[in-house]
């Protein structure tokens, strides 16, 4: 069996946005600080109640194997005795009084240059192999993580180790060293420092992890009577894969697994709807180019109806020409009669005006010459009651008698049909006019 791996320095989750930025400029061949930070006593109290979980009440998942129950406590103890007799020594070096140092801790933890403290988590397996391991199994890796605490101080003694917490409520058991990297024989402020960029370089990482994870997997092949061996590093890396990691990862590919289904579904439902766009496409393809046949065909039978159509049209449009053209020689003509029966009837009009006018006169005369002549003459009649035929009836006077009662009787009656003739005639030219005038609208 192969297990995984793995010594790190804390991540800077605890470290400020000005911290941050500054670690950007650390120099090459060393471990940066966006890589590890724990900066103040803000920070590591963060780092205290993540490590001692005081706040959970399953603390027996919980076992601290060096220090207390106060991180912060252990550390601010730890630099008493780390670096008091130093401070000491160069407060008495030092003639100004605002040139001394009077707590090296506090100090530090105000200073945005240097790490107040450093953590390391270390870790045997992986998720996978602690998934179904029962508690009372996972108990056994608190001897081998007391021997990493030991081999560590072997293999790094200018790193002094505060607080050492095993967690054993996560996927897998793990341990987390919280120390402060001491830097000997400094030139410049007290001739002890916190110097952790000093300690844990790219390379003594490198070494460091090498080192002890040989000593780890011996301590556990020991401590669980196993033969099993480490997972070749990966190149290009200072540790292996935690559990977490590897949870995160493993999370990461099952999601992507999924979203990859997902979009395989998607994409073979698009081909789907794909196959079925196209067969829509192909019959409305079809049925627009047999709608364009049928608007063709109509298009052409709407032409000859048009050109029928407008033929006939022009047909009665000559016809009506025509017609109107003979009404037009017709109004004409009836307008031409009209005038002349007008002409007519004026002239009857105003000859019976005259008659009329004569009438009475006529009547007498008449009455008189039956009473006083025995024969009328016909011009001599004329002649009296017509003035303008006096001259062409005289002859005709001379040659004949009066009239007899007979004769007399038989020219009334011609005048009477006269005047009814002409009166007639005149109504019925009057209609004839009004109609041809309906007929010219």
């Amino acid at each position: 069996m192969e297990l995984s791996y793995s010594l790190h320095l804390g991540n800077d989750k605890n470290k400020s946005i000005k911290a941050r930025q500054e670690a950007k400029n650390t120099p090459s061949g060393t471990t940066s600080k966006n890589n590890n930070a724990i900066q103040n006593v803000k920070q590591l109290g963060k780092v205290n109640h993540h490590n001692l979980r005081q706040y959970d009440n399953n603390q027996e998942l919980i076992k601290t194997i060096k220090g207390s129950n106060d991180i912060v406590k252990d550390v601010k103890d730890l630099y008493l005795d780390l670096f008091e007799e130093a401070r000491l020594e160069y407060n008495n070096k030092q003639t100004r009084d605002d040139r001394k140092i009077d707590n090296y801790f506090n100090k530090i933890a105000n200073d945005t240059k240097h790490d107040l403290a450093c953590e390391i988590v270390i870790e045997l397996g992986n998720m996978e192999y602690w998934d179904e391991k029962s508690l009372e199994y996972k108990y056994g890796m608190t001897q081998v993580f007391e021997q990493q605490l030991e081999d560590i101080q072997e293999i790094v003694p200018n790193f002094y180790i505060a607080n050492a917490t095993i967690h054993f409520d996560e996927h897998s058991p793990h341990m987390h060293i919280v120390g402060v990297p001491v830097k000997e024989n400094c030139k410049t402020g007290i001739s002890r420092q916190v110097g952790k960029t000093s300690i844990f370089t790219k390379e003594s990482l490198v070494v460091i992890q090498d080192k002890m994870r040989e000593r780890c997997i011996n301590e556990f092949n020991i401590a669980y009577g196993m033969n099993s061996k480490l997972k070749e590093k990966q190149k290009g890396k200072n540790r292996d894969i935690t559990s977490y990691e590897r949870k995160l990862f493993n999370e990461r590919v099952k999601g992507l697994k999924q979203e990859i289904s997902n979009l395989e579904n998607e994409v073979s439902d698009l081909e789907d709807n794909k196959k079925s766009i196209n067969k829509q496409i192909t019959k409305l393809t079809k049925d627009k180019n047999d709608i364009t046949d049928e608007i063709d065909k109509k298009k052409k039978l709407n032409n000859k109806i048009v050109l029928k159509s407008k033929n006939k049209m022009q047909d009665e449009i000559n016809k009506l020409t025509e017609e109107n053209i003979h009404l037009k020689f017709e109004n004409k003509q009836y307008k031409e009669k009209y005038e002349e029966l007008e002409e007519k009837t004026n002239y009857l009009i105003n000859h019976l005006n005259k008659v009329f006018e004569k009438l009475p006169e006529f009547i007498q005369k008449i009455v008189e010459k039956l009473f006083n002549n025995k024969v009328l003459s016909l011009f001599s009649f004329k002649h009296d009651y017509d003035p303008e035929g006096r001259k062409a009836n005289q002859e005709f006077i001379k040659k004949h008698n009066l009239f007899n009662k007979r004769e007399i009787e038989k020219a009334t009656k011609h005048l009477t049909d006269e005047m009814d003739e002409a009166a007639e005639e005149f109504y019925k030219t009057k209609k004839d006019k009004e109609k041809d005038d309906g007929l010219s609208l």
